[in-house]
């Protein structure tokens, strides 16, 4: 999810419990620390793979969360970024580091900070769990990827859902009912649409597992992927030794879309793709891709073998009508774009067979 939908929901989440102005300085300590884990973006800076291997790491695991609240708390509680701030707009001498009855409510305890610091950072751990990328949350004990596949990366409708709060006061404006009511209503609407996201993935899970069987198929694993615009359909994919099946599920209808089969990634019929896994980044591309695929296109003499993931490949057959619309207007702008592979890694091999070339695919 990008980062700042991490903010604007841990705001509203946060504004929904906590009662203003007393508690002012918590909600903005949760907002900001809902986007500070993406700062693992900058450990892998200028090496894509190691942004692969790295991002979602440290910063979005379980003991991260409780480690980093401390630090950012007592900077909080004591009141230092307040302090820089107001010296750099020339007014020292108005607030004291160390002095934290400068706030509104000086009853406000420094485990009070911890707590919103800590949830902040939990609540980003937790929505990109929902995502299909995959959060290392047992760093550093595992580097195991977790996901729930409920929501996909960017989703709109989570947009028009944080847009609710600020329509309602804008409509009943502050006196109405209780304060904070507009925020409530919008962090259940996300309580809603998460429980929504739920029973669409159990749903296609369930049907997957139905046509496997029927099918007789020997499965090595198998997902429900959400896709783009469309909340109630699926990407399915199923991987057997020999082929990967691509599954458009559509939870309100009984049928699936057209179904697309690709060779294994791993076969041992193409010694150029065999190669490519075997180098150093295609080992570690294969560690990161959760449902890989592997293609092999000559140019000139030359080959070139993309490696990439099923999960960050889109068909216009995995949306609904919405998302066919939306993905055409976009077509029409940018053709290429269903050509791209996205989160790719490709290997090029010279006209003797050798290895001229290694990237990174965006």
């Amino acid at each position: 999810m990008d980062t700042i939908t991490h903010g604007m929901i841990t705001r509203v989440f946060a504004k929904a419990v906590v009662s203003e102005p007393r508690g002012r300085d918590l909600v903005l300590l949760a907002t900001v620390c809902s986007v500070l884990p993406d700062m693992d973006i900058l450990f892998g800076a200028g090496d894509p793979l190691a942004s692969l291997q790295n991002h979602r790491g440290i910063t979005h695991s379980l003991l991260g969360a409780v480690l980093l609240g401390f630090p950012i708390a007592a900077l909080a509680y004591h009141r230092v970024p307040h302090a820089l701030f107001t010296r750099w707009r020339g007014a020292e001498g108005q607030v004291v580091v160390g002095n934290p009855h400068g706030r509104e409510d000086a009853s406000l305890g420094f485990w009070a900070f911890y707590l919103a610091s800590a949830l902040g950072i939990g609540s980003h751990i937790f929505f990109d769990l929902v995502t299909s990328y995959g959060t290392m949350i047992l760093q550093p004990f595992s580097d195991r990827r977790f996901s729930l596949d409920l929501w996909f990366i960017i989703d709109p409708y989570v947009w028009l859902i944080l847009g609710v709060p600020w329509l309602l006061r804008r409509a009943f404006g502050r006196r109405a009912w209780r304060a904070g009511w507009e925020y409530r209503v919008g962090a259940m609407l996300l309580v809603g649409y998460v429980g929504l996201a739920a029973w669409v993935q159990m749903t296609a899970l369930r049907r997957l597992d139905t046509w496997v069987e029927a099918e007789g198929l020997s499965v090595v694993t198998m997902g429900a992927i959400p896709v783009a615009f469309s909340p109630l359909h699926r990407k399915g994919i199923v991987m057997t030794p020999d082929r990967v099946y691509d599954i458009p599920v559509r939870v309100l209808r009984a049928d699936f879309g057209p179904i697309a089969v690709h060779p294994s990634p791993f076969r041992t019929d193409d010694p150029f793709i065999i190669r490519a896994w075997a180098t150093p980044e295609g080992k570690r591309y294969r560690w990161f891709a959760r449902f890989p695929l592997a293609m092999r296109r000559e140019e000139g003499g030359r080959q070139r073998v993309i490696l990439y993931d099923l999960r960050f490949e889109g068909r216009l057959e995995d949306l609904d009508a919405v998302g066919r619309a939306i993905a055409r207007a976009l077509l029409r702008r940018w053709p290429a774009l269903t050509e791209r592979k996205r989160q790719a890694l490709e290997v090029v091999f010279d006209t003797r067979g050798r290895i001229e070339r290694i990237g990174f695919v965006r």
